[in-house]
């Protein structure tokens, strides 16, 4: 009985100290500062997803439009950073439009 009590008591104290951690969370695409201003008008599809890698987000009712996000929480030392970028491509899939949203200029 006395091991079942103390077996009890770790993993209770085990558990509430897990719970108190904050993980960093990453949700979405990585986009890199130093890889997203390269993302130009007129350039291919092909340059922006070796670029960017995989949208996050391709539309069914506008298939020339994708949309790259990036959610990124970690409050013990960055401040919460959600950013995106939405590209419309014309039909040769070449960038027509790149939108930055949640960007600093550069």
């Amino acid at each position: 009985m006395n091991r079942l009590a103390t077996l009890t008591l770790l993993l209770t104290l085990l558990f509430s100290t897990a719970a108190c951690m904050r993980y960093e969370i990453h949700q979405g695409n990585v986009l890199k500062d130093d890889s997203i201003w390269l993302v130009e008008e007129g350039d291919s599809k092909f340059r922006v997803e070796s670029l960017l890698g995989s949208p996050a987000i391709k539309d069914v009712l506008h298939p020339n439009r994708v949309t790259y996000v990036e959610d990124h929480r970690n409050s013990e030392t960055d401040p919460d950073k959600l950013r995106r970028i939405d590209i419309t491509y014309d039909d040769a899939l070449r960038v027509k439009k790149v939108e930055f949203f949640g960007f600093d200029e550069n």
